[in-house]
């Protein structure tokens, strides 16, 4: 089953999550602590959907439109529905929000969305109810291709992934300021080397105009 699920902006900010919870209090922050950690490593660059395996569960999430919706299920839940949950989350909540989220200052802005968390999680609590059932079958995401890993080593090597984020962000500015000094440069260029033709060239008009209008 389906045991929780949160919402976060790509830049870490918490937008929503599923309050509702059957384990005890210790598992409850230890996996909601690591769904957190996972948050903080995410950047524009990151994998758009991936599992994390855990001991006994593994985490799935989704990004769409710079929000980040995961959610942790036990081993056996079919990853198939897992992915499925997290489309009609994602899909409610941008028909509902999505024009807001760039606007959220404060931790939990969409909290109402909860509500829709915890019914849409009761829908695919029971893998062999007739309607998930033909969920399973119904594939909207490739999950053969879908990247997995293990916690440990979003743990591990958290540090360096973030590294390699961050370098590929900034790789992209410098491309962009790059790519803008190449154009000045051209247009400097293309001055010195016609500017004077230019202003010759003026010259001329103007003084054809001024003894053609006398």
């Amino acid at each position: 089953m389906v045991l929780f699920a949160m919402l976060s902006r790509i830049d870490g900010l918490m937008l929503s999550e599923s309050m509702d919870t059957s384990q005890n209090d210790s598992f409850d922050k230890t996996y909601r602590d690591q769904a957190k950690m996972i948050f903080s490593k995410l950047s524009r660059v990151s994998e758009k959907a991936m599992t994390l395996d855990t001991d006994k569960y593994y985490f799935a999430y989704i990004i769409e439109n710079d929000v980040c919706y995961l959610c942790l299920c036990e081993r056996s839940y079919p990853k198939k529905l897992a992915f499925h949950f997290l489309e009609e989350l994602y899909k409610e909540f941008d028909t509902s929000y999505g024009a807001e989220v760039a606007l959220a200052k404060r931790p939990y802005h969409f909290v109402k969305f909860e509500t829709f968390i915890t019914k849409t999680k009761k829908l695919y609590k029971d893998t062999r109810s007739q309607r998930n059932l033909s969920d399973v079958s119904f594939e909207l995401r490739d999950v053969q291709k879908i990247m997995t890993k293990n916690i440990r080593d979003i743990v591990g090597r958290g540090e360096k992934l973030n590294d390699v984020n961050q370098k590929s962000e900034m790789l992209l500015a410098d491309s962009m300021r790059y790519e803008k000094q190449t154009i000045d440069l051209a247009s400097k260029l293309f001055f010195k080397k016609y500017g004077p033709l230019l202003i010759l060239l003026l010259f001329f008009v103007l003084l054809y105009i001024r003894f053609a209008y006398w």
